[in-house]
């Protein structure tokens, strides 16, 4: 199997929302597999091709760097919500390190929540999201991002826990680990020495942040330089 090298060409919209972390969109690239690294965000994905029927997907937070397919000749649009953003009428946990596929009627509607939506593209996915929210079928937990934030929240450790988990499918460690992963590789990727960057990342040594890496990114600290 070939894993892509090339970096897909995402263009990327943020937009004032409580919900959303960002809107994207890119093409397929010649290779049929890709590094998929690991993210505590859930997302929506519309997968459109002139050889397949029109797709919807619900991604959820991935624990671990893993190695995906890559539809052939297709187009995607993909909303990023941000952590603790969840679709209530889709168990969280069934959604880890994978995927639901919704029922596409037809290449305008698909099913969600017990109804059909207009699907969305990457100009209207802000008010596709904003309806959504208005009709009780997105929400977002704030105790998480409080929580993150380092704000105080009027809940023990062990109902934080549960926030969490219920809205990300993580717990508040997990994210964490997950987000120390993403901080480490900008680190290195904008030339940070490997020993600054165990010391501003907070790890014990080289090899903890190897491993951490590794598993969260796929990646060793040795290939995440600005060289590579």
């Amino acid at each position: 199997m070939e894993w892509a090298t090339t970096i897909f060409p995402i263009e990327n919209r943020f937009e004032r929302s409580e919900f959303i972390e960002r809107i994207w969109r890119t093409r397929s690239v010649p290779e049929f597999a890709m590094l998929s690294v690991a993210t505590p965000h859930c997302q929506i994905v519309v997968v459109s091709s002139l050889h397949a029927p029109m797709s919807v997907i619900v991604r959820g937070p991935e624990t671990q760097a893993s190695v995906v397919e890559i539809p052939q000749d297709a187009e995607f649009v993909g909303i990023e919500f941000k952590v603790g953003t969840f679709l209530p009428s889709l168990a969280i946990a069934t959604l880890l390190d994978t995927g639901a596929r919704l029922d596409v009627a037809s290449r305008t509607k698909m099913h969600l929540a017990g109804r059909n939506w207009e699907i969305p593209n990457f100009e209207n996915a802000g008010d596709f999201v904003a309806h959504l929210a208005r009709e009780g079928a997105l929400v977002r937990d704030q105790v998480v991002e409080q929580t993150l934030l380092r704000k105080p929240v009027a809940l023990t450790d062990r109902s934080v826990q549960r926030r969490f988990v219920r809205a990300t499918g993580l717990t508040y460690g997990a994210v964490r680990q997950i987000e120390r992963a993403e901080r480490t590789a900008s680190l290195l990727t904008a030339g940070t020495s490997i020993a600054d960057a165990i010391d501003l990342a907070g790890y014990s040594d080289q090899a903890h942040m190897t491993r951490s890496l590794q598993r969260f990114l796929g990646k060793t600290p040795g290939k995440l330089g600005p060289q590579r």
